[in-house]
């Protein structure tokens, strides 16, 4: 939010005092914009400072539009109203401003109710979070795991596609870091987690003293183990060497090849990423640097934590895809129990019940990471199979049941609720506009 300036861009041919009229009511219409203070831009004030929305007053404006885009550079959000020709002005001006390398999208003024302010919203979201995405900091401790064969795309490909600078932190020094947490942030970190889950089972065989069995129920009969106090200070102090981390290198995101944590750390980073998430620090897992950059895209458009998963399962006749993993932030859930690491039974994964809602599922791919999938759908359920990472969403999205097998672009995929397909290819397009 901020500030913005009302740029209006007339021809000297139109009666003057009808310009003035289209401008005060547009003035007062865009004034409604919550969060944002509106001010009209007249000579010889810039709009050097805020956002320019370039109001298309009249016809014959499209060259001055053109020059004036030019001059200021980024995406351009052009208003057009319904009458004085403006919207067929509008038209032509982003045709070519698109044609010479300039994002720009026309917002029709002309609707009724409060849609229009609606789809300004809209856009203003997706500019802001272009903007953001070249000024964030994304870290990557360790490479990506082995198997993202393709997933694993240069860092210098990453920023001059999408923004974000990426951060080379080597496991090493990671590790250093969990060799030198505070017992006491950790065992806070521990208690948050234990004393909000609904469930955690013991395993009978750790002798633990502190942990705790909320349930009887045998949930992890394919590996013979939960978890226990000690596992959960484990996952504690993952967190809290993140933590220090984020906060050293100035991280708005990272991603962690997680499963080098096993032998070293006795653990894994599915506890420490859903809290980060939480935090509203993106963190995605196994290095997955496409994966990771989606998430930051959703979770700025829709202002809430993202679920990363694997599509595990596909059923054609339901029109159901399935996404699976062992960390979800507990922000999405309405409860969650700690359970054991599916592959592993090491450490500890968060097994949460999602809220069922719109939702998109969306992954940016590709050799030069200019592919997208962006598909709307509806979370149906959770699941609990045993044989599958332990928290399951069960989403109705009968485009992307064809999407995912005809045109993959790699294995994990992103979970944001609502509907941000637009949001998400407009993205993209300015990405593929300012990489040029």
């Amino acid at each position: 939010m901020g500030e913005l300036w009302l740029v209006p861009v007339y021809s000297p041919l139109h009666d003057p005092r009808r310009v003035r009229e289209v401008v005060s009511g547009v003035l007062a219409k865009v004034s409604g914009l919550p969060g944002y203070t509106v001010r009209l831009w007249e000579p010889p004030e810039t709009s050097g400072e805020g956002d320019a929305l370039f109001l298309v007053v009249t016809g014959g404006t499209e060259r001055r539009l053109l020059a004036m885009v030019e001059e200021r550079g980024g995406p351009a959000i052009l208003l057009a109203h319904p009458g004085q020709n403006s919207l067929p002005a509008a038209l032509e001006a982003v045709a070519r401003l698109r044609a010479e390398g300039h994002y720009a999208h026309v917002v029709y003024l002309g609707e009724e109710g409060s849609a229009a302010l609606e789809e300004l919203e809209r856009w203003l979201r997706v500019v802001a979070v272009h903007r953001w995405m070249h000024s964030a900091h994304l870290g990557l401790v360790g490479a990506p795991s082995e198997w993202l064969v393709a997933s694993s795309p240069a860092p210098a490909l990453v920023t001059c596609m999408w923004g974000p600078k990426v951060v080379l932190i080597e496991m090493e020094e990671f590790l250093a870091r969990l060799d030198e947490v505070d017992p006491g942030e950790v065992g806070l970190v521990r208690e948050d987690f234990l004393a909000r889950a609904t469930r955690v089972r013991e395993d009978s065989r750790a002798g633990t003293a502190g942990a705790r069995e909320v349930s009887t129920e045998d949930v992890d009969r394919a590996t013979g183990r939960e978890v226990s106090a000690e596992d959960v200070r484990r996952a504690a102090a993952v967190y809290v060497a993140l933590r220090r981390l984020v906060d050293d290198y100035r991280l708005d995101a990272l991603t962690v090849r997680c499963f080098d944590l096993l032998g070293p750390a006795g653990t894994t980073g599915c506890l420490a990423l859903s809290r980060l998430n939480d935090e509203g620090v993106v963190a995605g897992c196994e290095g997955d640097l496409p994966a990771t950059v989606t998430m930051m895209l959703l979770s700025r458009l829709s202002g809430e934590p993202v679920f990363m998963g694997n599509p595990v399962r596909i059923d054609r006749g339901r029109e159901t895809v399935w996404l699976a993993h062992c960390t979800v932030a507990r922000r999405l859930v309405t409860s969650y129990a700690l359970r054991s690491h599916f592959e592993s039974g090491v450490g500890v994964a968060v097994a949460g019940e999602l809220r069922n809602g719109p939702v998109t599922i969306a992954r940016i791919g590709g050799p030069e990471l200019d592919d997208l999938l962006a598909e709307a759908g509806t979370l149906v359920a959770t699941g609990h199979e045993a044989d599958l990472c332990r928290t399951q969403a069960v989403v109705r999205c009968p485009a992307a049941v064809s999407s995912l097998l005809d045109w993959p672009l790699g294995n994990h995929h992103v979970l944001a609720y609502g509907d941000l397909v637009r949001e998400m290819y407009a993205l993209c397009n300015m990405a593929c506009v300012s990489s040029r």
